[in-house]
């Protein structure tokens, strides 16, 4: 089921080609509108700003509504590509890495790119502000979500602004595009890493907001696991905040549980390095000695990890680009539906092996 805007908006189109509108017509105005289609108010506005980004419609201040020029329907690019995200996330983990920022200006030369960080409350309320103040604008907007929660996910699916949203979407939210690393690959391929390091039990330290990236990756793992004959109570998950000594404490209150080698994966590489600065200083014998992997590297810096790694097979330059691309095909009228990309990944061993 489409959002009521877009679908409103398609029926808008749909009317102005049964009517055989020509450019420089007028069009109903927001009220004629709604009494048109049976609408409030709201959608009808909502609905005509949208056709006015996607240059249908022409909205002239004092003087009305008209039917675009044809030349003036295709747009070269987007004023604005509005990036939303969490400044924690950007800070410890750099989610939305600088090679990603300038793939997309690449695309988009001629783009504003705008950090819109996510307030520890009210996040909808937000972002719901951005969009109306996007759908009023003069010049069509976008926008790049970072692992948004399902309520912003869902203002940008009902707003119909070309969005793109850097992950896997949300449950109930299929109307955005999206890309996103290979989930059931990356569990795969760091299972059978610690399966290859002979480990026993299985320790996963997730974020404390989970993903719909996350419960792919934990359905591989447990696949994975039972494949291999291990239980369920083999495996610990933990959703931890971004806290160093509270995703110390976690890991080391499992390890104390557990009598064989504990294999632990780690969401992030920060978590992974906070959990390796104790773990490693405990009078373990070596057969006992945790072995660590990551998911998810996005560091700036060229300074190498110090465990096995997840990498995208894209450089962060051309996974941007890949989501310059998929707003410009929806500025240009293609359906966000049909855009779903998934990124190929490999794992990457350290040039210095840690303590195993």
């Amino acid at each position: 089921m489409k959002p009521a805007i877009v679908d409103l908006a398609e029926r808008i189109q749909t009317d102005i080609q049964a009517r055989k509108l020509k450019p420089g017509d007028p069009y109903f105005t927001t009220s004629e509108t709604a009494r048109s289609f049976q609408v409030s108010g709201t959608t009808a506005n909502r609905a005509l700003q949208l056709l006015t980004q996607r240059r249908v419609l022409v909205r002239k201040q004092r003087a009305g509504t008209f039917i675009a020029e044809p030349g003036k329907k295709q747009s070269y690019g987007l004023k604005c590509v509005h990036l939303v995200v969490h400044q924690k996330f950007l800070e410890r983990e750099g989610l939305l890495a600088d090679g990603i920022v300038i793939g997309i200006q690449r695309e988009m030369p001629d783009a504003e790119l705008q950090f819109n960080f996510l307030p520890h409350r009210e996040e909808e309320v937000y972002v719901q502000e951005i969009v109306n103040r996007a759908l009023k604008s003069s010049e069509p907007e976008g926008f790049v979500l970072q692992r948004a929660q399902v309520g912003v996910q869902r203002i940008l699916e009902e707003s119909g602004l070309p969005a793109v949203v850097n992950g896997l979407l949300q449950p109930s939210i299929s109307g955005l595009a999206q890309i996103d690393r290979d989930q059931e690959q990356i569990g795969r391929l760091l299972i059978q890493e610690l399966l290859r390091k002979k480990c026993t039990r299985f320790l996963v330290v997730l974020r404390d907001q989970v993903t719909a990236g996350d419960h792919q990756l934990l359905d591989t793992i447990q696949r994975e696991l039972k494949v291999a004959g291990f239980g369920l109570d083999q495996l610990c998950i933990r959703c931890l905040p971004a806290d160093d000594r509270a995703i110390q404490a976690a890991a080391l209150e499992v390890l104390q549980q557990s009598t064989g080698k504990l294999g632990v994966l780690c969401r992030s590489e920060p978590a992974a390095r906070a959990i390796g600065e104790c773990v490693f200083g405990e009078p373990l014998p070596k057969s006992r000695r945790p072995v660590l992997v990551v998911a998810d590297r996005f560091a700036r810096d060229q300074s190498d990890c110090p465990f096995p790694y997840i990498r995208a097979c894209l450089s962060p330059v051309a996974y941007g680009q890949e989501i310059g691309r998929m707003l410009l095909r929806q500025v240009n009228g293609e359906d966000a539906l049909s855009m779903e990309t998934r990124v190929e990944v490999e794992l990457v061993q350290p040039i210095k092996a840690t303590p195993s």
